[in-house]
């Protein structure tokens, strides 16, 4: 059994691929640009450009299982690829906005829902996997915190930030036996952790004082923005973030349930990704 892991280079995609070399698995490493891929020995390396559907033929050749992100513009031709190459799962890792009343989602849980549907509706098994803060948005604070500070907006925004390796290991788990198939699973760090409580962290596996810094929404949308965010997504995820200071976001123990072990603390994140912020 071959898996095909779709956006290797990025921190999920990477998880996915060394949990599953880990297990023993079969494993082909995909990407826009294969030539860039770095893998382990012995890991195939193919093209797969969502958006290009002559792609995805030669990359999902002999594959039984897929770990997908999410890209709307290719999502019709990927299923029709999948289905032709005789795909059985496809895991997509999606988002926890979906999970949302439809009423209430945002422009950002809509294009993941069209990726979500589009695999319900094909004719091979499908799960979505629907994790709501990363851990590794706190890359996003590596130039304030070189300066001593972390610049946020509502800085007691309470969030389940999840480890970018237990979204692996779930991942993993699932393309390796086939479970879970038309589940929507919601996935968690162990507990809400506020930004500043993160700073706070990352304070103390840095060695060093780390101030925070309040943005007002207005402040940070203009960062945002100037990251290249759409100009339309900042309002989305500001009003999510005002949102958790009251409410903090759900967590769950499904990575528990699916893999046998608890979910990594925030701050064993920190200590692992220490490098980073060097």
């Amino acid at each position: 059994m071959t898996i095909l892991v779709t956006g290797a280079s990025g921190h999920v995609g990477r998880a996915v691929l060394d949990a599953l070399v880990s297990a023993g698995q079969d494993v082909r490493a995909a990407s826009r640009d294969a030539a860039k891929l770095d893998v382990p020995d012995g890991v195939a390396k193919v093209r797969a450009d969502l958006e290009d559907a002559s792609t995805l033929e030669p990359a999902l050749d002999g594959v039984s299982a897929v770990f997908l992100y999410v890209r709307p513009q290719g999502i019709e031709g990927f299923v029709k690829a999948a289905e032709a190459a005789g795909v059985r799962h496809v895991v997509l890792l999606s988002s926890g906005a979906t999970l949302e009343p439809r009423s209430a989602q945002s422009r950002i849980a809509r294009l993941h829902r069209v990726v979500e549907e589009a695999l319900i509706a094909a004719p091979f098994a499908e799960t979505l996997l629907n994790p709501g803060s990363f851990a590794t948005n706190t890359l996003g604070w590596r130039a304030d915190i070189a300066e001593g500070v972390v610049r946020t907006p509502y800085p007691d925004s309470q969030v389940g930030a999840i480890h970018e390796r237990d979204i692996g290991d779930v991942a993993a788990k699932i393309l390796a036996d086939g479970s879970h198939a038309g589940e929507a699973l919601q996935l968690s760090g162990p507990e809400p952790i506020s930004f500043r409580e993160q700073a706070a962290v990352l304070a103390d596996v840095l060695g060093r004082p780390l101030r925070v810094e309040e943005l007002t929404p207005e402040q940070a949308a203009a960062r945002m923005t100037a990251l290249g965010w759409p100009p339309e997504v900042p309002p989305e995820v500001l009003r999510a973030m005002e949102r958790t200071t009251r409410e903090p976001s759900v967590v769950t123990d499904v990575v528990r349930e699916v893999t046998g072990h608890a979910p990594r603390t925030f701050r064993r994140w920190a200590e692992e990704h220490r490098a980073d912020f060097a």
